[in-house]
């Protein structure tokens, strides 16, 4: 392993954890955080002095190895908190003693994360070499890596960063400039008319950029949704809790509905995941080995020693974690082999359209286990942050893979790199969410707002909401899913600041005016980036 592109790993690491914590905890979105890492990581391999093959390889690696953090922090921002809303007080105590909650996150992340690792490391071959799965994300990445251009669209993203950092000193006054930029500006006062009411609404100048630009790369995926959460609150939500349910207090009123949408998509997915659990089955079966259940080229990976001791120790770490939160014997057998089925599955859909939808299996790991183990809070939260992790790391691996495929790198060092991006991300996402945590706080509308594990207490704490609320919610969300609209991010549009919002459907608008949009995306990365970034320092001074 070079020395130089180990400590850009690291620092890659570093940043993709750091800035995926900060945006899905502000946002119910999680976007690939892969392309923008290429393009830094193209500005500091270069500084290196490395040339032709072992330049491209070297970006390759290094990209390969940070985006792991991206996914982990992803994970954790779309489940983690799910404990703060189920028992706020608990939670407290546990913020209250870093070293506590770090080990907690960090022993989390890792063992999920090592089993994501085993499991991407049997599967790669059918899935990458036999079945040829497209794994975008992964091409995408690989064609950045080699595409002639490359130092130009490099350059675009460091002058989006520099864009970025010039607009923040004119609105912070940093080095002596004087601020010019104002933090916040007024563009509609409260009014009332008849049942509607249009809330204060305000432009957040100091996050703008960083809003903006993640609307611009996502484009309609989430500006569509987002506008529709937030006109049907004042349109459709908050009149019919004024005409007809006036006795309920408005943020009740939003969590009954929302629990409502939540649900409905619930009992949608598990619908579907007896199709989806066949399609398994059936790729999993005996292919003519007396001796195997599995695919031949997965029995012959289980065959090598060095995975056998890797999967020893997965599993020593996996079970003494869980057996220190007092999970049963069958409630670990459970998780495990539910986390494995779920992860193979994330992957296979990832890697055909590009999209690691982490939400829906952990939910259809943890609803049965509410019912079968009767799991406490801590349970619940722990169940659907590991399936996640799992899940989202092995299919981060596995664009890595894919990437390592294409440029035919060495499989063994893209391993290496891989596994150091799971150390440090693993320890960096309890050090960057303690931070965040403990400076913003967790709350509904508030700065992080922690939207999809919001979502997620909500589904589980549906039974205690007005059952006429929950089934208009429900209702309201089977026209989503009608719609081809995801209710969760509708939802978030629902939950999330307007002054968030806001930001997401402007950039998300200018997706659809400019002529091409991926000549403008190295720009948008950049300032997504270093605006990020830029948030994050300021939880340190």
């Amino acid at each position: 392993m070079h020395i130089s592109l180990v400590f850009i790993t690291i620092c890659l690491s570093i940043i993709s954890t750091s800035i995926m914590s900060y945006i899905t905890l502000a946002t119910p979105i999680g976007p690939w955080i892969a392309p923008t890492l290429v393009l830094i990581g193209t500005l500091l391999v270069r500084a290196t002095g490395l040339r032709g093959k072992k330049y491209s390889d070297g970006v390759a690696l290094v990209t390969a190895g940070g985006s792991i953090g991206g996914i982990l922090a992803t994970a954790f921002g779309f489940s983690f908190p799910t404990l703060f809303f189920l028992n706020p007080d608990l939670f407290a105590q546990w913020l209250s003693q870093p070293l506590f909650f770090g080990a907690v996150l960090s022993g989390l992340a890792f063992s999920g994360g090592m089993l994501g690792l085993l499991i991407a490391d049997l599967f790669e071959q059918q899935m990458i070499v036999k079945d040829e799965l497209p794994f975008p994300v992964g091409q995408l990445v690989y064609k950045l890596i080699a595409a002639q251009n490359q130092a130009r669209k490099a350059l675009e993203l460091l002058a989006g960063g520099t864009a970025s950092l010039i607009f923040t000193i004119l609105q912070t006054g940093l080095w002596k400039v004087k601020a010019v930029v104002p933090s916040t500006v007024t563009l509609l006062n409260a009014r009332l008319f008849g049942p509607i009411a249009f809330p204060l609404i305000r432009m957040r100048f100091d996050i703008l950029p960083m809003l903006f630009a993640i609307g611009f790369i996502s484009g309609s995926l989430v500006a569509i949704p987002l506008l529709v959460g937030a006109l049907s609150r004042i349109g459709i939500m908050e009149p019919i809790n004024r005409l007809f349910f006036s006795q309920l207090g408005g943020n009740d009123f939003l969590l009954a509905f929302g629990s409502g949408m939540i649900a409905i998509g619930a009992v949608q997915s598990f619908i579907e995941l007896p199709k989806m659990l066949h399609r398994w089955f059936k790729k999993v079966r005996i292919t003519g080995s007396r001796e195997s259940i599995l695919p031949e080229e997965i029995y012959l990976l289980i065959k090598q020693r060095a995975h056998i001791i890797q999967a020893i120790i997965t599993f020593t770490l996996i079970v003494c974690f869980l057996t220190y939160f007092k999970f049963s014997i069958f409630s670990q057998l459970y998780l495990i082999i539910l986390s494995f089925i779920c992860a193979y599955q994330i992957a296979v859909i990832a890697g055909e359209f590009g999209l690691a939808q982490l939400g829906r299996f952990a939910t259809w790991v943890m609803v049965p286990a509410m019912f079968l183990f009767g799991v406490n809070p801590i349970h619940l939260t722990i169940i659907s942050t590991f399936v996640e992790i799992c899940g989202g790391v092995t299919t981060d691996i596995l664009f890595g893979r894919k990437i390592g495929h294409l440029a035919e790198l060495n499989k063994t060092e893209l391993r290496r790199y891989q596994m150091l991006g799971i150390v440090i991300s693993s320890i960096t996402v309890s050090v960057v969410f303690w931070l965040l945590i403990t400076r913003f706080g967790l709350s509904n509308g508030g700065p992080l707002s922690a939207g999809r594990a919001g979502g997620r207490a909500l589904l589980i704490n549906a039974t205690h909401f007005d059952m006429y609320v929950l089934a208009i919610g429900a209702l309201f969300g089977f026209v989503l899913k009608k719609l081809k609209l995801n209710p969760m991010l509708v939802l978030g549009g629902v939950l999330m600041p307007l002054d968030y919002s806001i930001g997401l459907i402007l950039g998300g608008c200018f997706s659809f005016i400019v002529k091409d949009r991926s000549q403008w995306e190295p720009f948008w990365s950049g300032v997504f980036a270093a605006n990020s970034i830029t948030e994050l320092i300021k939880t340190l001074i």
